[in-house]
Order: C-alpha cells, then sequence, then structure tokens
C-alpha cells in the first residue's frame, strides 16, 4: 500500500514539475484594429512577447511553423485591409462591410472602432505570407500607414481574419 501512495505522490510531483517548467499558453486577447497605438497582446500575467522579437500570439491560435499558404488566405488578408482601410465611411457601413469578412468575436469587436480612427487610407503593394500552418496564416499586407500583420483563419471554405496589428517592427507611419 506504501508503494501506491509513494508512486501516486511521485506522479503528481512530476506532474507538477512538468508544469512548471512548460511555457503557459497566452489567453487570447481582444487585440482590436491598429490605431496609431494598438493594443498589446497579454496573458493574465501581461504582456508577452517572443525571443524572435515577434508579438505573442494575441488571438490564442498560435502559428510556429511554416507551411506551404494557401493563395485563398492571401486574397482575405489583402480584401479585409481594403475594406478595414477607408476611414471615411460612416461607422455603420465600415462595420457591415467588414462584418462577414472577419471571425464573429473580431467583427463584434470592430463594432466599437471609430473608422475615422483607421491611419489607412489604402493598400500599397502586394501581400505576403509571414507564416502559416493548416487553417491558419499571418499575412502581411503593406499600407500607406505602414504593414499590417493579418492572421486569417479557415473557418469551413472560407478564410476570415482573426486580428490584425502593425506587422513585427513596425511602428507605423502616420
Amino acid at each position: 500500500m506504501d508503494q501506491r501512495i509513494s508512486a501516486r505522490a511521485t506522479t503528481a510531483a512530476a506532474s507538477l514539475l512538468l508544469a512548471a517548467c512548460g511555457t503557459p499558453t497566452p489567453a487570447p486577447s481582444p487585440a482590436g484594429p491598429p490605431t496609431h497605438t494598438p493594443p498589446a497582446a497579454t496573458t493574465s500575467s501581461g504582456p508577452t512577447a517572443q525571443a524572435s522579437g515577434l508579438p505573442a500570439d494575441p488571438d490564442g491560435v498560435g502559428s510556429t511553423a511554416t507551411a506551404r499558404p494557401d493563395p485563398a488566405a492571401v486574397h482575405a488578408a489583402t480584401r479585409f485591409v481594403r475594406a478595414w482601410a477607408r476611414p471615411h465611411l460612416p461607422a455603420e457601413r465600415w462595420l457591415a462591410d467588414l462584418r462577414p469578412l472577419a471571425v464573429a468575436a473580431y467583427a463584434d469587436l470592430l463594432a466599437t472602432v471609430d473608422p475615422a480612427n483607421v491611419p489607412a487610407r489604402r493598400v500599397t503593394g502586394a501581400a505576403r505570407v509571414a507564416t502559416a500552418i493548416d487553417g491558419r496564416a499571418d499575412v502581411d499586407v503593406p499600407t500607406n500607414a505602414g504593414p499590417l500583420r493579418v492572421a486569417v483563419v479557415r473557418e469551413g471554405t472560407r478564410w476570415l481574419v482573426a486580428t490584425i496589428a502593425p506587422a513585427p517592427g513596425e511602428t507605423g507611419r502616420g
């Protein structure tokens, strides 16, 4: 009997040690659309960043490896940024155009944005895939206000935007 208790205690201690050594999974944060100073990705303990200097997974979907990207993902990211970069539109029209291009939770966050605060006015070049895994791609889309990192995820047969933020290493242009 003492051996079984000792084995359970050893197993529990090993589990606790492994949990303490592991990297915590960041909590999803509502990283709203970028303005001149977008919110930082956060976990329950505060801002996070990978060793590479890239922001830690702001939407909780994690893209760590690069696979062959789906051209439809690039098209979805570019289409979204073109619709987003229209600060002259009334908020209702701007949101109505963006809502079908974003995942539901992100579309709900966009409802809190005043399009007049959007710094970009146009896409200025070809988008390129920064990272891609099955069902997700991070696409950099150049704009007149600096490049944006657009996270797109596949929902069924469609690619939808999960978040956008200034591309890593960019501070944006006014």
